[in-house]
């Protein structure tokens, strides 16, 4: 009886050695979906919210329009402060085209009266009160410039303020940056929308992925490119294809998520999979494993 027994046991533990040699390490992880915070840019007031908790949106689509009122009344008051500036600068044009006619006349007045004082019909006195008048109008000429320059710098001021405000105009109707579904909402119309504060997350769900964790041993079994069995507990024993997207050229220490400690400091690559979910099946979260043969 006793060597019966330990006949069945050997026999086991053969057969238990011959499946481990010929099974993969079958690395396991969590599925995850690209996800992306929507947050206003701007402070402002929520007029709407177009998606709701579980809604699709196709990329582009319009998911919060914020109250940008006061901002359009202060690029009105910018584009009439501009048409001032508008009608300024065409005065100081004015003013330079004259400046610059009363110096070519002064210089050539100036020129004539050169020969006339060799020749004794212009005195000293006359001809340096001519010339006074030359520089005179130089001086003016250069006023008249610089002010148009003044003028020319406060409408660049201006324009660039006004395409502040056609952006923040812009950032009043938040759009959606891909296809995806709204997985998060932390606001409601009428809410303030602070910068940097979350309103929607929106997720790739019918794109998930999986990250897992191979050591440099293991790490020949997988491919880029190359498609493997996942199994996540969610479904049984159904088998779903994983696509090898990326694999890290870096080691790095298993994360500290894993259970056992000897396991949490050794080196190991990671390896991500994309795992079709065009029927939602799949969430953020459920544990799955790759089954990998050597």
């Amino acid at each position: 009886m006793i060597r019966s027994f330990l006949l069945l046991t050997v026999a086991v533990l053969f057969v238990n050695a011959c499946s481990s040699d010929n099974a993969g390490p079958n690395p396991s992880g969590t599925l995850e979906a690209t996800e992306v915070e929507i947050a206003s840019e701007i402070a402002a007031r929520i007029l709407e919210i177009r998606k709701d908790l579980g809604e699709d949106a196709k990329s582009g689509d319009t998911l919060i329009v914020l109250d940008t009122r006061l901002i359009a009344l202060q690029k009105a008051q910018a584009e009439a402060s501009r048409s001032l500036l508008q009608a300024q600068k065409n005065v100081a044009s004015d003013a330079v085209r004259q400046a610059k006619e009363a110096l070519e006349l002064s210089e050539a007045t100036l020129k004539r009266n050169e020969s006339l004082l060799e020749q004794g019909t212009v005195t000293h006195q006359q001809f340096d009160e001519l010339r006074t008048k030359r520089d005179i109008a130089r001086t003016q000429l250069s006023s008249a410039q610089h002010q148009l320059g003044v003028l020319d710098a406060e409408e660049g001021k201006l324009d660039a303020t006004l395409a502040v405000f056609d952006r923040q105009i812009e950032m009043g109707v938040i759009l959606a940056p891909f296809d995806g579904t709204v997985v998060l909402r932390n606001a409601q119309p009428g809410e303030m929308a602070l910068p940097g504060s979350t309103q929607l997350k929106i997720a790739r769900l019918r794109d998930m992925e999986l990250r897992v964790y191979l050591s440099s041993s293991d790490l020949s079994h997988v491919k880029l490119g190359e498609s493997y069995s996942v199994l996540v507990d969610a479904l049984g024993s159904e088998s779903l294809q994983g696509k090898v997207i990326w694999i890290s050229s870096e080691a790095e220490f298993t994360p500290k998520n894993t259970q056992t400690r000897e396991s949490r400091v050794q080196l190991v690559y990671a390896v991500k999979l994309s795992l079709d979910n065009e029927d939602k099946r799949l969430a953020i979260g459920m544990p799955a494993e790759v089954v990998l043969s050597k």
